[in-house]
């Protein structure tokens, strides 16, 4: 199946069409619109570069608090203290009945600093990426930086190299002259940037994981428990009945159950298809219970959450039983 035509944007360059054989430079031409738009760009530089700076010193800033803390303690956990005591006093507030209450802030607790690292870790790799992309720009490389500076403080500049004079060359070889020459020495090189992203998009999947690892889930269920039907229990006994003293099974017992039923019955067979089920069991739904679960490496771990006082008499008979 053919690709469908994707829809071409606005143009922002007419057209040249009448008379562009014999345009001239200095003329009008649909191309003079690159200017405006290279001086916008150029207009947009000085308020990028400001709102950069003021990024990086509002992470130099939240970052200087996490030193401050870290060399005043030597337990950087000091500063997580509030938030933890509000986590602590909340799941507490809504778990104090439970038997693992205790576990359930521990599994928590790992959780909040686990994201925690997660994001540290996601920051860094981010800064990383900043850092390295600005280290690749050209513009700021030190080698200009320097030249630049020396510009200012009118410093000479290195004499060009003088070309050797070469001899004229015909119309068609000037129409052609330099096309075949790379440009990125012109526009500058992006091969290091897309390195670097393709390298920081690598380390995502990653960064996800480790800020969602451990993230779990509350499941309530009820646990069935059965037990034969008054029916099927009436056939068996009277089966054993006509086995062992050859007395006829009552036919309002005979007829309360399937033929299919009394097979299974007949064979000894203590496990029914599941068609059968409503037919020979009584189900009784014992609970609701409730369980805290999460899954790491693949791993499925369980907590319990069951009230402090559920302890059922041993066995444990369900009540209809």
């Amino acid at each position: 199946m053919p690709r469908r035509p994707t829809e071409k944007g606005e143009r922002k360059i007419e057209k040249s069409q009448k008379g562009r054989v014999y345009w001239k430079p200095g003329q009008k031409h649909p191309l003079d619109v690159l200017q405006k738009e290279l001086d916008e760009l150029k207009s947009q530089l000085p308020g990028l570069i400001d709102e950069l700076l003021a990024t990086a010193q509002e992470t130099t800033v939240q970052l200087g608090k996490l030193q401050e803390v870290a060399n005043a303690s030597d337990d950087l956990s000091v500063l997580f203290g509030v938030s933890d005591h509000k986590a602590h006093m909340a799941i507490y507030d809504r778990f104090k009945n439970r038997k693992h209450e205790h576990h359930l802030q521990l599994a928590f607790a790992i959780q909040r600093h686990k994201r925690l690292l997660g994001r540290l870790r996601t920051i860094q790799a981010a800064l990383q990426l900043s850092n390295n992309l600005l280290a690749t720009e050209e513009t700021l490389s030190q080698e200009f930086m320097e030249s630049w500076q020396a510009s200012q403080q009118g410093q000479p500049q290195q004499d060009e190299e003088l070309t050797e004079e070469k001899p004229p060359m015909s119309t068609e070889e000037e129409r052609v002259q330099g096309i075949k020459e790379p440009i990125t020495n012109i526009v500058s090189s992006v091969d290091q940037s897309r390195e670097l992203l393709r390298q920081f998009e690598a380390s995502l999947p990653d960064l996800r994981r480790r800020l969602s690892t451990g993230t779990g889930w509350f499941e309530i269920f009820s646990v069935p428990k059965r037990n034969y039907s008054n029916k099927v229990i009436a056939y068996i006994k009277a089966l054993k009945a006509w086995r062992k003293k050859q007395i006829p099974i009552p036919p309002e017992i005979d007829q309360a159950l399937s033929a299919k039923a009394k097979r299974f019955i007949e064979a000894g067979v203590s496990d029914f298809p599941k068609e059968l089920h409503e037919e020979v069991y009584v189900t009784i739904y014992v609970g609701p219970y409730v369980k805290y679960r999460w899954t790491e490496e693949k791993r499925t771990y369980t907590i319990s959450l069951g009230l402090l006082e559920d302890y059922p008499p041993y066995p444990f008979t369900p009540e209809g039983f």
